[in-house]
C-alpha cells in the first residue's frame, strides 16, 4: 500500500520575498480571504492538504515555495495507532502515574494489615493470633 503524505504549513518564509508579498502570493495561489491568510501565518503548524501521493505532494510544495513560503511534507498518521493520540501516555517509557492516595498524617496510628482478617462474618475485630 503506498504511503499517504500531507502538507504541513507554519507560515515560515524562504527569504525570497518579504512577508507582505509572500502573503499576497499565497492568497492569490489558493484564492483565500485576508482573514484566512492571516490565520495561516500565525506560526502554528497547520495541515493544508492530506492524503496525497509523493508526486502530488512535491508539486504542491513547489507551488508553495514559489510564493516565498516554506512547508513540510509529512506522513499521514495512522488513526488506529494509539500513540498518535495527544492524550496517550506510554507507561513503559518511565513515566509513572501520580499517586492519588495520601500518606497517613504524622503521628497517626496505622494498624498492621497483615494480621487483621478484615470484615468477614463478624470477625472484624479478631486477629489471626486471637483465633488461632
Amino acid at each position: 500500500m503506498p504511503e499517504l503524505l500531507q502538507i504541513v504549513f507554519s507560515g515560515a518564509l524562504t527569504g525570497e520575498y518579504d512577508l507582505k508579498t509572500s502573503k499576497k502570493n499565497f492568497q492569490k495561489l489558493f484564492r483565500l480571504s485576508d482573514a484566512k491568510v492571516n490565520k495561516l501565518f500565525t506560526g502554528k503548524e497547520i495541515v493544508i492538504k492530506s492524503g496525497m501521493n509523493e508526486q502530488e505532494a512535491m508539486n504542491f510544495a513547489i507551488k508553495i515555495a514559489d510564493t516565498g513560503c516554506e512547508c513540510a511534507i509529512a506522513e499521514v498518521p495512522d488513526k488506529n495507532d494509539p500513540t498518535n493520540d495527544p492524550d496517550f501516555v506510554d507507561r513503559r517509557k518511565g513515566e509513572r502515574r501520580i499517586r492519588t492516595r495520601r500518606p497517613p498524617r504524622p503521628g497517626a496510628i496505622v494498624p498492621d494489615r497483615r494480621i487483621s482478617l478484615g470484615r468477614r462474618r463478624g470477625d472484624a475485630n479478631k486477629t489471626k493470633q486471637q483465633i488461632g
